[in-house]
């Protein structure tokens, strides 16, 4: 079993092209024994944004702060706290916030890889 405190966990900064005022915590990963997935808390900033992007994996997500504008494929929909929303694999995807204060959601990727940044010692 692992356990660990949210508060204890390091943030890093969203480098990645397009991503703006975002940060990520990796809750649970390979690194800790999730052979499968990876677990992450997102932080996105009055004014920011996650890049415009699609890729193999899924995501799960659950918002728990803010309101967040999220595109998928061709839709849009506005989500706060305690929303989820399923977003399938190889489908374009962008969630911007745009309320008065931070967004903190929950997201998951199935991967049985360590996320690259910690893989550098970061």
């Amino acid at each position: 079993m692992y356990v660990a405190n949210v508060e204890k966990v390091r943030e890093y900064k969203i480098t990645e092209e397009g991503a703006y005022k975002v940060k990520v915590k990796y809750l649970l990963h390979k690194g800790v024994g999730a052979k499968r997935l990876q677990l992450r808390l997102f932080t996105i900033d009055v004014g920011g944004h996650t890049p415009l992007e699609k890729h193999a994996h899924e995501h799960e997500v659950f918002v728990l702060r803010g309101r967040v504008l999220v595109r998928g494929g061709d839709k849009e929909v506005v989500l706060g706290p305690r929303n989820v929303i399923f977003i399938p694999s190889y489908e374009e995807h962008q969630l911007k916030n745009i309320g008065n204060e931070p967004v903190e959601f929950l997201c998951t990727k199935e991967t049985g890889e360590i996320p690259e940044v910690l893989k550098k010692g970061g």
